[in-house]
């Protein structure tokens, strides 16, 4: 059965698990992926994806924006962040320090594909790729990253610019060769 979107939210409202496994299947990939962004680890991203669409599939009924999608994409980046938040003194997380000096050009990705670029982000340390994505992917202010992360929002700013530093001299070497 193929669903629309008004019909999935609807039977997902009353608990259909059939409209709940389409819906999962319709949007995994896309929210796996977006996981992976901010958790370097396939198996942490698939638990945070199911914790994810456990919390859709229980709000659901709450759902009342014009675009779904946006909707459990919110619930997606901030299960992503809980779990930094309660893991980030894990090794896995071991973040580096937050001085910054030296100026930096603006980061140009024009002519690099989003794989690439995924591959790039998975090189910065974990504070500099969620303070990356937040900012420059999901288009969050320094002011709610910090809020979200814990941070300051100075701190927010030096891991933004320390990212793009890192990823442009990336860049200039030619691109992730890992």
């Amino acid at each position: 059965m193929e669903w629309n979107q008004s019909d999935i939210i609807k039977a997902c409202r009353k608990q259909n698990k059939t409209a709940q496994k389409a819906l999962f299947q319709r949007y995994s990939k896309q929210f796996y992926g977006l996981c992976l962004r901010y958790v370097n680890n396939r198996e942490v991203a698939e638990e945070v994806l199911m914790d994810a669409f456990m919390d859709i599939f229980k709000n659901i009924k709450k759902y009342k924006t014009k675009s779904f999608e946006a909707w459990m994409k919110s619930i997606v980046v901030h299960k992503s962040i809980d779990y930094y938040r309660k893991h980030k003194n894990d090794p896995m997380f071991s973040d580096v320090d937050t001085v910054y000096s030296g100026g930096l050009s603006n980061l140009q990705t024009n002519n690099v594909e989003m794989d690439e670029l995924l591959k790039m982000l998975y090189t910065l340390p974990t504070g500099y790729r969620m303070v990356f994505n937040l900012f420059a992917i999901e288009g969050y202010q320094h002011k709610e990253i910090a809020k979200k992360l814990g941070i300051s929002e100075s701190t927010s700013k030096t891991q933004f610019l320390k990212a793009k530093q890192k990823l442009q001299t990336i860049m200039e070497k030619g691109g992730y060769h890992g």
